[in-house]
């Protein structure tokens, strides 16, 4: 399907995508250093989740290209148009 709710649920993924990945990394960093970054080695099962998340994160591209999709998306469609796609509901 094509039209505004594809193209909106597109911008929405790219976003949640961008957030998502970044909070995974800034999840992981915390994590690591709560344990005293254990979880680089065998020593700690936290490894285990660390590598997961990161892998996670690059399915269907990472945050950055994700990021740039969702800010040429918004580009595309002007100054004038990012308050209402703002605001509006999905």
């Amino acid at each position: 399907a094509e039209g505004p709710a594809s193209e909106r649920a597109l911008l929405d993924v790219a976003a949640a995508k961008v957030r998502v990945g970044e909070a995974a990394s800034s999840g992981a960093a915390i994590a690591h250093q709560v344990h005293g970054a254990m979880g680089f080695t065998y020593e700690h099962s936290l490894h285990h989740s660390t590598r997961r998340l990161w892998a996670w994160r690059e399915e269907f591209g990472n945050e950055a290209l994700w990021a740039e999709r969702l800010g040429r998306l918004i580009a595309e469609h002007g100054a004038d148009e990012l308050w209402p796609f703002l605001t509006q509901g999905t």
